[in-house]
């Protein structure tokens, strides 16, 4: 899901403009996932809305807030797993086993030509591209994604 392949395009540093999104304050701040994980079209921006209402709708047991140790920790090994390896994308192809890349077609958080890349180069690959989304397309395309990922782990 909205991955990319060590040494993938723009993997080891967000784009300028996206980068803001993830410290902006919203009120409230869940509000914060819908340019990041949705398009900017009305359609995709009313299923983010819903993606909103079913996650809010959980009120205990919630997930703890993330860390700004964990932020750091995380930029950090983004930034080491952007760096290409002295093989390129050639370990991938040692990867044999099924593998379902899923991805939005506009993916501004790992720019969605990494899925691509993974499909390419994994030998035993598939990838669905989700139209009119960006990272959380299954969010965005729940049922979709529910069934080919079914379908997939069942074989």
């Amino acid at each position: 899901m909205g991955t990319g392949p060590r040494g993938g395009e723009g993997i080891g540093q967000l784009d300028p403009e996206v980068a803001p999104l993830f410290s902006t304050t919203y009120d409230p701040q869940d509000l914060m996932w819908l340019p990041i994980f949705f398009s900017p079209s009305g359609k995709s921006q009313a299923a983010g809305q819903q993606f909103l209402e079913r996650i809010r709708e959980r009120t205990e047991d919630r997930d703890v807030p993330v860390s700004e140790a964990t932020v750091t920790a995380h930029l950090a090994a983004a930034h080491e797993w952007g760096v290409a390896g002295p093989d390129g994308y050639d370990h991938l192809k040692r990867i044999c086993h099924p593998t379902l890349v899923v991805n939005g077609n506009n993916d501004i958080v790992v720019a969605t030509i990494n899925s691509y890349i993974l499909q390419q180069n994994l030998p035993n690959a598939e990838l669905i591209l989700f139209p009119d989304s960006n990272h959380g397309s299954h969010f965005q395309f729940t049922q979709s994604f529910n069934g080919y990922l079914t379908e997939f782990v069942d074989r």
